[in-house]
């Protein structure tokens, strides 16, 4: 009888040892698993690791131009890619150069001293007036987010010296100068002051 029960437990501290052991094996294959995979995972692009170029895909039927959809391809220094897309402005005739659509300029639009994407999206009329696509480098999510702004912005001056953004608006003789800045977090008008072009290159 004796003899049976060490048998029994010789038997049951084998088990222990090896249920002991398994569970040591799992966690190690475990921690090792999530090692690789934060290796992989773990990468974020800083802003200054992009570099980009753009692509102005044209839609057409029967020979008629719809639109023109502008592909902006961003790529990381490991080679991943992302888009962002923008529409461009509808020209009126076909005449218009087209070659300044999709061009890409890196500025700071946010004054936080990291630079921002703007897209020429094209003139709006004989005299340029041309618009941009928009998107802020947001450092902490470190991913573009598309400016919402309700108004227009045309061709874009960026004075970083008084933290605003000035457009400038033409039509014949008639100058606009509208002078954006940010509060809370958003651009809001602060100026706006009309012109003579006429008068403007006689002053100069």
């Amino acid at each position: 009888m004796r003899k049976l029960a060490y048998l029994l437990l010789t038997l049951a501290v084998v088990a222990c040892g090896n249920k002991a052991a398994g569970a040591a094996d799992t966690d190690l294959a475990g921690k090792n698993a999530n090692t690789i995979e934060g290796t992989n995972d773990d990468y974020v692009a800083k802003r200054s690791e992009y570099s980009f170029r753009t692509e102005v895909q044209t839609i057409e039927d029967e020979g008629e131009v719809l639109w023109d959809t502008i592909v902006v391809y961003m790529t990381d220094a490991r080679g991943h890619t992302q888009k962002l897309y923008g529409q461009a402005q509808p020209l009126d005739t076909v005449n218009w150069e087209k070659g300044s659509i999709g061009e890409i300029e890196e500025k700071d639009w946010n004054f936080d001293g990291i630079p921002d994407l703007q897209v020429c999206t094209g003139p709006t009329n004989g005299f340029g007036n041309y618009t941009y696509d928009v998107w802020l480098w947001d450092d902490k999510a470190h991913q573009f987010e598309e400016l919402k702004f309700d108004s227009v912005i045309f061709d874009p001056e960026i004075d970083t010296e008084n933290k605003c953004i000035i457009s400038n608006w033409r039509l014949d003789d008639d100058m606009e100068f509208v002078r954006y800045e940010w509060k809370d977090g958003k651009l809001v008008e602060t100026n706006r002051e009309q012109k003579s072009y006429k008068e403007m290159m006689e002053e100069e």
